[in-house]
């Protein structure tokens, strides 16, 4: 294992972490609910919007800095076989994830026709981008989501 490589990421502990992830999920995706409340000019949507927005891009940053992060993008070769597993574990549950996601996205986009709005293209470009970014962030949220709870069954 490289330490070096490992040492450059930020370190974290698992509950900021845990925090932080939770923080980018209702930022970014809390951000693109308030964007449909921006067909009308009223600042208190505009500022929720913006705000929403900057918390959930600042905390995908931190989680992606973070050492967690390393773990979840590391090459084979710089991480153990418990690391591997955890990481592998953890990019089946962003996996799954990203299926909900899309499955509440396709079922949103036919709500629309029924209230008669439609889902444009910066909208679906704006829920793709949101998208991508749960995808490549997830997986270090999701492993310290996993190490607490293997350290809590460790006590019992």
């Amino acid at each position: 294992m490289k330490t070096s490589t490992r040492s450059s990421y930020l370190s974290f502990s698992q509950r900021t972490v845990r925090g932080l992830f939770v923080a980018m999920l209702v930022g970014l995706w809390g951000s693109l609910l308030v964007k449909f409340g921006l067909e009308s000019e009223r600042p208190v949507w505009m500022i929720s919007f913006g705000v929403l927005l900057l918390i959930g891009i600042g905390a995908g940053g931190l989680l992606f800095l973070s050492s967690l992060s390393f773990i979840a993008h590391a090459p084979e070769g710089q991480i153990d076989e418990r690391e591997l597993a955890e990481r592998n574990r953890a990019y089946f549950d962003s996996q799954r994830l990203v299926c909900w996601v899309i499955v509440a996205g396709w079922l949103l986009t036919f709500a629309s026709d029924w209230v008669g709005s439609r889902v444009t293209l910066p909208m679906m470009e704006n829920f793709l981008m949101r998208l991508f970014l749960t995808t490549i962030i997830a997986p270090a949220g999701f492993l310290a989501w996993r190490q607490q709870t293997a350290e809590k069954n460790a006590e019992e």
